[in-house]
């Protein structure tokens, strides 16, 4: 049996809390009443879950935390998969659309208003 290099468990646990993270944020997002998860595609769920996993990978963790998953609604959803999309197209990171990620992500966070 092999021994595994520190490397190795900072990397698994960083993975391990990344996809903890993302699942309890598609969680949340499931539960949204304006979400309408259900009318969502398989390819629509399997987009937003790359995004959010891209955007756990390179957003500080304290901004992660401020993000309100249970809030959104069906556009915001397709609008952050859209940018994924374009993001990936362009070869550029998520962080690149980090003010309309925010803008999308924020509306709820202490002094701003539910969307």
């Amino acid at each position: 049996m092999s021994l595994t290099t520190e490397d190795d468990l900072g990397r698994r646990r960083f993975l391990l809390h990344r996809d903890k993270a993302v699942e309890y944020a598609l969680e949340r997002i499931r539960r949204a009443p304006d979400a309408r998860w259900e009318t969502l595609t398989p390819e629509e769920r399997s987009g937003l879950k790359e995004v959010l996993t891209e955007i756990w990978e390179n957003c500080d963790r304290g901004r992660w935390q401020q993000y309100c998953f249970s809030t959104l609604a069906k556009p915001d959803i397709l609008r952050l998969i859209a940018l994924g999309d374009e993001v990936r197209g362009r070869h550029h990171p998520i962080c690149d659309a980090r003010q309309e990620v925010d803008a999308i992500l924020l509306p709820c966070s202490p002094g701003n208003p539910p969307h």
